[in-house]
C-alpha cells in the first residue's frame, strides 16, 4: 500500500445563517469594525487530509455564493470571505506570548474564531482578526468544534442571560435589604408625627355644642343633604326623648335642666356658632358673627311669641308635640331649611379657611 493510498480526505459543508467579521484597527485605542453577511447563500467548507501518522491539512473556508440567475445571464459566483489553514497556525506559536495564535469559542448555534493575521512585513505589530458564524442548529456547531478540536483549542462561553443574572444579583439583593430597612426607620420616627391637614367635613362634628340659629330646624325628620352629612347635629324630637324641647331657638341641645333652675337663664341669646378657641358667650362679642338671614313675617311672629312664653318647660309632651307640628306645617318651613343649608355651607367654608 502506497502512502497516497493511506491518506484520508474528507470535506464537510455547513449552511450558515449569518457570517460576521471584525478587523482590529491599526491604533489599539479604537474599537473593532464589524461586517455582517446573511444572504443569499453562506457556506462553511472544511477540507481535512489525514495520514495514519498525523494530520496533514485542515482548511476552513467561508464561501458567499452569489447566484445571478438565468434571467440575468450572469453565472453563479463564489466569493471566498475566509480561507485559513488551521494546521499552519501551530508553527506561529510564540513561547514569549501568552496569547494563542488560534482560539475558538462556541455557544448554542454560534461559533467564533480568533486568529493571528500574518503580515508581509516582519516589523509590523501583531494583529488579530475575528469572525463568527451562526448555524441553523446547535448540533451543527458542535460537529464543527469536534472536527477541529485537535488543531484549534475551543471552549464554551456563557450566554448573555447568565452573565446578566450574575451582575444583577447583587443590586437586587441590596434593593431587597433597603426595602426591609425602610419600615424600621419609619417606626423610629413615628413618635413625632406631624398633624394631618384638617378636613372640613371632620371639623364640624368636633364642635360638641352646635346651636341652631333662629329656627327650630332641629325638629325636622328629613334634613337637607348638607345637614345629613353631619353626624353631630341634634336628632329629631320625639315623645320618648328626655331632653328639653329647645324652648328658645338660640338654646343649645343638652339635657333638660332641673325644675328649680330659673327660666331667666334663657333670656340672653347665644351667637350662631363658636369656634373651639372662642370665649364663653358672657365675654364674647355677639356682633362678630354675621346676622342670621331675614325670616318671613309669619316666622318672626312665631319666634316673638316663643320668646314671650316663659313657661314652655311646664307644658306636657302632648302640648309640645302639637306646637312642634304647627311649626313644621308652616308654608315657609321648607324655605327656612334651604336658608339654613346655605348658612351651614358658608360656615364650613369659613372654618376651613381659618
Amino acid at each position: 500500500m502506497t502512502l497516497s493510498e493511506s491518506t484520508t480526505t474528507e470535506t464537510k459543508t455547513y449552511t450558515l445563517e449569518k457570517y460576521s467579521r471584525a478587523y482590529s484597527p491599526k491604533t489599539t485605542s479604537g474599537p473593532s469594525e464589524w461586517q455582517h453577511f446573511t444572504n443569499p447563500v453562506l457556506r462553511l467548507i472544511l477540507d481535512t487530509k489525514q495520514s495514519p501518522e498525523r494530520a496533514e491539512s485542515f482548511r476552513l473556508r467561508i464561501v458567499w455564493t452569489m447566484n445571478g440567475g438565468s434571467a440575468s445571464g450572469v453565472a453563479q459566483q463564489d466569493v471566498v470571505l475566509e480561507d485559513l489553514d488551521l494546521l499552519a497556525f501551530s508553527s506561529l506559536r510564540d513561547d514569549k506570548s501568552d496569547s494563542s495564535p488560534l482560539k475558538g469559542v462556541y455557544r448554542d448555534t454560534t461559533f467564533g474564531l480568533r486568529y493571528l493575521h500574518v503580515s508581509d512585513s516582519p516589523d509590523s505589530p501583531k494583529v488579530y482578526r475575528r469572525f463568527q458564524v451562526s448555524f441553523a442548529t446547535a448540533a451543527s456547531a458542535l460537529q464543527l468544534v469536534e472536527a477541529i478540536r485537535d488543531v484549534c483549542p475551543c471552549k464554551p462561553t456563557e450566554s448573555n442571560g447568565q452573565e446578566r443574572k450574575k451582575t444583577v444579583a447583587v443590586p437586587l439583593a441590596s434593593r431587597q435589604v433597603h426595602q426591609s430597612v425602610v419600615p424600621n426607620a419609619w417606626q423610629k420616627t413615628a413618635p413625632h408625627p406631624t398633624a394631618p391637614v384638617p378636613i372640613p367635613v371632620q371639623r364640624v362634628p368636633t364642635m360638641r355644642t352646635i346651636p341652631v340659629p333662629d329656627a327650630p330646624a332641629v325638629f325636622t325628620s328629613s334634613p337637607s343633604p348638607l345637614l345629613s352629612s353631619q353626624p353631630e347635629l341634634p336628632p329629631p324630637f320625639s315623645a320618648s326623648s328626655r331632653g328639653a324641647p329647645a324652648s328658645s331657638p338660640y338654646r343649645p341641645w343638652y339635657p333638660a335642666p332641673n325644675a328649680t333652675q330659673p327660666p331667666a337663664s334663657t333670656s340672653k341669646p347665644l351667637p350662631a356658632s363658636f369656634p373651639d378657641s372662642s370665649p364663653p358667650p358672657s365675654s364674647a362679642d355677639s356682633v362678630m358673627m354675621p346676622p342670621p338671614p331675614p325670616l318671613p313675617p309669619s316666622a318672626e311672629t312665631l319666634i316673638a311669641a316663643l320668646r314671650e312664653a316663659t313657661g314652655l318647660y311646664d307644658l306636657s309632651h302632648a302640648a309640645l308635640e302639637r306646637l312642634v307640628g304647627d311649626v313644621v306645617r308652616e308654608d315657609k318651613f321648607v324655605n327656612l331649611l334651604d336658608s339654613m343649608s346655605s348658612m351651614w355651607a358658608a360656615k364650613a367654608l369659613l372654618t376651613t379657611t381659618l
